[in-house]
């Protein structure tokens, strides 16, 4: 059996606010499109880091995410609307404090299984949260899909990038937030091809 190689350039979908608070916190978010080609944010987690601006990163996201969504931006952000999304927005205007559990994963797997398969993307994932690998196995979605944790993806920049820093990045990471996962986990899902 070959072990299948890294995805070059591909988008990077972030469907867990810790990877994208953590990168904000050490000055990493630029890494993000180092590494793939846009960056895909479900609208789930645009609104879990940017609704309040006092939590950690919130008012330099809300400016990244912007700065993203611009014509002709160089490092391309695309916020995406989903269904959970949309939930979360009406629940929350009768509760501010409303929730959905799961809520981030549920969108992200919603908009793989809706946009992924329309052309030969590939995706990268970016995850904390440890249900993320689970749950895109257990859809069978037909792509090319790597699934990693922040950890992983700080190494992954600086073998292909040549992005010096791996450790320093995390070094920032843990003395912004000492519980960030210091788990190093990268699975890869590659598309069935016929023959």
């Amino acid at each position: 059996m070959t072990i299948p190689t890294p995805l070059e350039r591909p988008d990077i979908i972030i469907p867990d606010s810790g990877p994208l608070i953590h990168l904000a916190q050490a000055d990493a978010l630029a890494l993000l499109h180092q590494v793939g080609r846009r960056v895909v944010i479900v609208d789930v987690v645009a609104i879990e880091v940017t609704q309040d601006p006092t939590k950690p990163g919130a008012r330099l996201l809300q400016d990244w995410f912007d700065a993203g969504q611009l014509p002709g931006s160089n490092a391309p952000i695309s916020i995406e609307e989903t269904t959970i999304g949309a939930l979360l927005r009406d629940a929350r205007q009768a509760n501010p404090a409303a929730r959905i559990r799961d809520a981030g994963e549920l969108a992200m797997v919603q908009w793989l299984a809706d946009k992924v398969h329309e052309t030969d993307h590939t995706a990268m994932v970016l995850y904390e949260n440890g249900k993320v690998p689970r749950v895109i196995a257990n859809q069978g979605i037909d792509a090319d899909i790597d699934v990693v944790t922040t950890r992983a993806f700080l190494n992954l920049a600086e073998q292909s990038v040549a992005t010096p820093g791996a450790a320093e990045y995390w070094r920032r990471i843990v003395e912004a937030a000492p519980t960030a996962s210091e788990v190093q986990a990268t699975t890869m899902h590659r598309r069935v091809r016929s023959f």
